[in-house]
């Protein structure tokens, strides 16, 4: 029985992500091929989504292209019944860590070595929110 070589839908919306996105930010094929020590050939099967991108790879696009790598995923639907709390709390350590004062009271926090005590700041912390 032969093997379908069909690209997935997912591998081709990812690569016109890619491709969108050099193209915008002006760079050849050869350019974002040299960068990530690949082919020019290599990168134009990635955009076309007849070769998969690597976890590594699609990291290090993203890092070259200064593109966060969930913009090669938008547009695609999420699966049905996705659990959002990873995003959520992402969210949440986004929002702490641009309050001012978040880094801040986070090393601290780190740097108490009494569970207990971490525990104490912790709820003195939800009280004062509980007040607010």
């Amino acid at each position: 029985m032969a093997e379908d070589k069909t690209p997935d839908p997912v591998d081709i919306h990812v690569g016109r992500r890619l491709r969108m996105r050099r193209k915008d930010l002006g760079y050849s094929q050869q350019a974002l091929a040299d960068a990530l020590g690949l082919t020019f050939q290599q990168v134009q099967k990635y955009e076309g989504g007849a070769n998969r991108i690597s976890a590594s790879k699609l990291h290090a696009t993203a890092m070259f292209l200064k593109t966060p790598i969930g913009f090669f995923f938008e547009g695609l639907d999420d699966p049905e019944g996705a659990d959002s709390t990873a995003a959520d709390l992402a969210n949440e350590m986004a929002a702490f860590w641009s309050t001012p004062g978040g880094p801040e009271l986070a090393r601290a926090y780190v740097g108490i070595g009494s569970a207990a005590m971490r525990r104490h700041l912790a709820d003195l912390a939800k009280a004062i929110a509980d007040d607010e």
